[in-house]
């Protein structure tokens, strides 16, 4: 079956082609077109299932609706529900403001994969990009140097704007955590020190902040481990042999969830109550289920609200409106920050992580 045209739809409807391009476009009550002659242009083109071809509407518009979504590759079993979450996000809040996404995912830091992707984008058409900041700086700084295309940062954890993007979306990993320390009990209200030791499970990366409001509460009693992997048997062992060789350890926090079930599992087997004896602290919430199975007191990470924010700025940024424009504060906050490649000041909004209080931790009446 051929693909309808816009004449198709033209004939059908009893009209010009110019007024179905007017009509379709959303533009026919700002040029008078009767209610009635609209209503019967939209029902010929859903009655011919007519989809307007993106890249010849483009070129006649003189502009592209064509979002790129930059991320890094995120291989490992945990980050698989956040590679998820912010595409389906970013394509369902695109396709809503009439845009489309291009996702482009970058395998590395090296020169013939920058380049690649260099290609892409320098052969496509495009409105704006989105750049997820987990990326080694000196790669985007090649990729997206010269192109002339409008840059949102996104950042899922703490970064500072680097000066080469109109906006910067972050979010604030330790807020949450914060809320937590701040209110348990292992925690004391007068003096914000915290009581025995406190143990962090990293995984391979430990290039984030959520750590930071434990290591001051607890200070010199608080240590960082880095672990091969985010494996629940690798946090077992590492949980197994810490609290064997220092018993006086009271709270574990784990950079993921994903490591959560193999700490239960070594605080059982060595019949420690929690959270009596131990405390256990998550971070993610991206699998609430089986958080709220465990019991696992954790961090909700905000990729929905990040991602929105995101979209929401970089067309404000195509169609001519500063970056923080129809963001509302609340969760989030507005500032702009100065940066050495910059002489204006870059808008950044931060979202707060937010506390998921369960067993898991207990907490101050």
């Amino acid at each position: 079956m051929e693909r309808a045209t816009r004449a198709d739809v033209a004939r059908v409807a009893g009209v010009a082609p110019s007024t179905v391009s007017l009509v379709l476009n959303g533009r026919g009550r700002d040029v008078k077109i009767a209610p009635a002659t609209i209503e019967r242009v939209r029902q010929a083109a859903r009655d011919l299932n007519y989809i307007p071809n993106a890249a010849a509407r483009s070129l006649r518009r003189g502009k592209s609706h064509l979002i790129a979504l930059l991320m890094a590759e995120l291989p490992d079993d945990p980050f698989v529900p956040v590679v998820h979450t912010v595409l389906t996000t970013a394509m369902i809040d695109i396709q809503r403001r009439d845009y489309l996404l291009l996702p482009l995912f970058q395998s590395g830091d090296g020169a013939s994969d920058a380049e690649v992707i260099r290609g892409v984008l320098g052969d496509t058409q495009l409105a704006g990009i989105i750049r997820e900041t987990t990326s080694a700086e000196a790669f985007t700084s090649r990729l997206l140097a010269n192109l002339g295309i409008p840059v949102v940062a996104m950042s899922m954890i703490e970064a500072n704007p680097t000066g080469s993007e109109s906006s910067l979306v972050r979010i604030d990993e330790g807020a949450g955590v914060h809320d937590i320390i701040s209110s348990c009990t292992l925690v004391n209200p007068d003096t914000g020190l915290g009581s025995g030791r406190a143990v962090f499970l990293a995984g391979p990366n430990t290039n984030h902040a959520r750590q930071n409001p434990i290591a001051r509460a607890f200070g010199t009693n608080f240590t960082l481990y880095s672990l091969p992997d985010w494996e629940a048997s690798t946090a077992y062992q590492a949980t197994l042999r810490l609290l064997t060789e220092d018993p006086t350890i009271s709270l574990i926090a784990l950079a993921d969830d994903s490591q959560a079930p193999g700490v239960f599992q070594a605080a059982a087997d060595l019949d420690l109550s929690v959270p009596t004896d131990l405390s256990i602290l998550g971070f993610g919430n991206q699998d609430h289920r089986s958080a709220e199975a465990m019991g696992l007191t954790t961090v909700d990470w905000p990729l929905k609200d990040m991602t929105s924010t995101a979209v929401t700025s970089i067309i404000n940024v195509i169609e001519g409106r500063p970056p923080a424009d129809n963001i509302h504060p609340g969760p989030l906050t507005l500032t702009e920050e100065a940066t050495p490649a910059s002489s204006q000041a870059i808008p950044v909004a931060t979202i707060p992580t937010r506390p998921v209080w369960r067993a898991s931790v207990a907490r101050r009446r």
